[in-house]
């Protein structure tokens, strides 16, 4: 019967860093779970697509020309 140790450093170092990286990975999607959309931001994502339906338009009124 073999007998299991302790992991190597590396390997606890390795688990560690793994662990750190998970945990900052739930801080992340908690931050983006309580996050409010920003008004701002939906004006200017709707001004930028007003832009490219007029740029749209005016390409399918000089083709249609």
């Amino acid at each position: 019967m073999k007998v299991l140790s302790e992991p190597p450093m590396e390997d606890h170092a390795l688990l560690s860093a793994l662990d750190r990286a998970d945990r900052a990975l739930q801080r992340i999607e908690r931050a983006l779970a309580s996050r409010q959309p920003s008004a701002s931001r939906d004006e200017e994502l709707r001004s930028k697509v007003r832009e490219v339906v007029e740029e749209l338009d005016e390409l399918i009124r000089k083709a249609a020309a």
